[in-house]
């Protein structure tokens, strides 16, 4: 079977960091050639240990090939500036992006530092993967009326939209218009993009605006997508927020979209069952951030002590 890269973006979180490599790694070992890690260029203030420990780890315990980056400019949750993107030091700064670009893998799996992976995926998304260009969870339905039974039924007469069959769920604008603002009548969904339909939709209403890979656990493949994309191609990066009217379009969106209009397409892969993801546990809450952090803790003490007792030995010398 054919074997990827794996990426990750690292803000903090280094024992949940820790638990999403070391999980992979017992899983999916077989499938993986070269790690990835992007750290951010800042950290979390409720830390109590290194984010850069699983890197020694990885290097000189479990020997796996690991490429360690931390680039110069910090996103946050920023939009970028198009023209900038060509400066390689401010483009670098995306999630994500340095592995997208000097991976020499024709696959490139990408996945939080805040997952648990319990069966291996990997294998099962290279062997369903066939020609798409991405595969994994897709969509942010959770934010999206056409996911609504009742709002697809009374504003277009359609069934829902469901990750699987996305791509039957085609609409041209006028029906996503409308299909938004009966949806901004109940308040219900957090982005509306009433103000940006127009500009951001006019000229391609599909995929729909929370349509994308989720990033937390998806397989690329960098043959069909870096030509497309900046610096090679014109698309915004994978790891790239957008603005659309007075909301912001998430990571991966206006990419997954720039791929789509190049006759691309991309595959629904449940992990339900395949990985655990916390979500909701950012760094500006103490008390969330702490407990998940405990949490991992206490599930590498139960699967993966080693690495704790390492950490303990080694965390002097960081």
């Amino acid at each position: 079977m054919e074997r990827c890269d794996v990426a990750l973006n690292i803000f903090a979180k280094p024992y949940q960091t820790a638990l999403s490599i070391l999980s992979l790694l017992a899983n999916c070992r077989e499938q993986i050639q070269t790690i990835w890690l992007q750290f951010e260029p800042a950290g979390s203030r409720f830390d109590t240990t290194s984010p850069y420990a699983i890197a020694y780890y990885l290097r000189d315990e479990l020997k796996v090939p690991c490429v360690i980056f931390q680039p110069e400019i910090w996103f946050d949750c920023d939009v970028a500036e198009y023209k900038r993107l060509h400066e390689d030091a401010y483009r670098l700064g995306l999630r994500f992006e340095y592995a997208m670009e000097h991976s020499p893998s024709r696959l490139l799996f990408l996945m939080h530092n805040d997952v648990f992976i319990q069966r291996n995926l990997l294998a099962a998304m290279i062997q369903e993967m066939g020609d798409a260009f991405a595969i994994g969870p897709l969509g942010q339905c959770w934010n999206c009326p056409a996911s609504s039974t009742s709002l697809m039924a009374q504003a277009l007469q359609r069934p829902p939209c469901r990750p699987e069959s996305y791509a039957t769920s085609q609409m041209p604008y006028k029906e996503l218009s409308s299909l938004y603002a009966l949806a901004d009548s109940t308040k219900h969904y957090k982005r509306s993009y009433s103000d940006g339909l127009a500009e951001c939709f006019q000229d391609q209403p599909w995929p729909l605006p929370e349509c994308r890979i989720n990033e937390w656990a998806c397989l690329l493949d960098l043959t069909k997508t870096r030509p497309l994309t900046l610096p090679e191609g014109a698309a915004l990066p994978v790891g790239a927020y957008a603005q659309c009217g007075s909301h912001t379009l998430d990571i991966g969106v206006a990419w997954f979209r720039a791929m789509h209009a190049h006759g691309l397409h991309a595959k629904h892969f449940a992990t339900e069952g395949w990985l655990t993801h916390w979500v909701g546990t950012g760094h500006k809450s103490r008390l969330r951030y702490t407990q998940a952090e405990e949490h991992a803790k206490g599930l590498l003490q139960r699967f993966f002590p080693h690495y704790l007792t390492w950490l303990a030995q080694a965390s002097p010398k960081m």
